[in-house]
């Protein structure tokens, strides 16, 4: 199984995940990254509005290249 790495990006720089994780696909991999993002959501509560719009969940496949991209915004909208 192809192993996936959950990093965040801000204007603060970037918060990699050192062991990733095996998963069979990028789809387990997405939702797996959107577990996560609940978690920092709950955290970023009281973040000003907007704010999030600077903030990026990167998934990165086993080459360490980026496999799929999601801004922080668009996750916040489905959320709600």
């Amino acid at each position: 199984m192809p192993r996936y790495y959950i990093d965040i990006r801000s204007h603060f720089g970037i918060n990699e995940d050192p062991s990733g994780v095996e998963l069979p696909d990028i789809a387990a991999a997405k939702s797996e990254a959107l577990k996560v993002v609940q978690t920092l959501l709950h955290n970023w509560a009281a973040m000003p509005s907007g704010y999030s719009d600077e903030i990026f969940i990167e998934i990165v496949g086993e080459d360490l290249r980026p496999v799929l991209i999601i801004p922080c915004s668009d996750i916040e909208t489905t959320k709600r």
